[in-house]
């Protein structure tokens, strides 16, 4: 909220996704239309022990699961996005990722650079409506966040 007590949400217009090939350059995704985030979920470690107070299990945190979400395209068959996507899963490798995120104006100011796993695509092709991509990933490892740099 600003100081006048007004909202400052933000539409995701302007928002950029960008995709490593191959070679590992990074190379942004045509006519996304929602990105995913990681949402970091640690597991819980049992510590119980013999002598726990007052007869409770004790946990404490342990290792942290990036977890995973679905990138939603607009389905341009054959396009450079179309084939790098389908490139990526066929792969099967880690791909360096970067989410750019814009400020009022739709300029870069929030960027996550980060990898995932392409584990699977879904495409839907309606009658009546445009044709859709899903792509369900799997993130891995930790995740920077920092002011946007901008591209790749």
């Amino acid at each position: 909220m600003d100081a006048n007590g007004n909202s400052e949400a933000r539409i995701g217009w302007g928002t950029e996704f960008w995709l490593a090939n191959a070679a590992g350059t990074l190379v942004e995704l045509d006519e996304v239309t929602e990105i995913p985030f990681a949402e970091e979920t640690a597991d819980d470690v049992d510590v119980t022990h013999f002598k726990s107070p007052r007869r409770r299990k004790e946990y404490k945190l342990g290792l942290i699961e990036p977890g995973d979400g679905s990138l939603m395209l607009n389905y341009i068959p054959g396009s450079d996005t179309d084939v790098l996507l389908r490139e990526a899963h066929d792969a099967g490798t880690v791909r360096a990722y970067r989410a750019i995120l814009p400020d009022e104006a739709g300029e870069p100011a929030w960027q996550i650079d980060g990898f995932m796993l392409v584990k699977s695509r879904g495409r839907a092709v309606p009658i009546g409506d445009r044709m859709t991509q899903t792509v369900n990933v799997r993130f891995t490892g930790a995740a920077e966040e920092a002011a946007a740099t901008g591209g790749a």
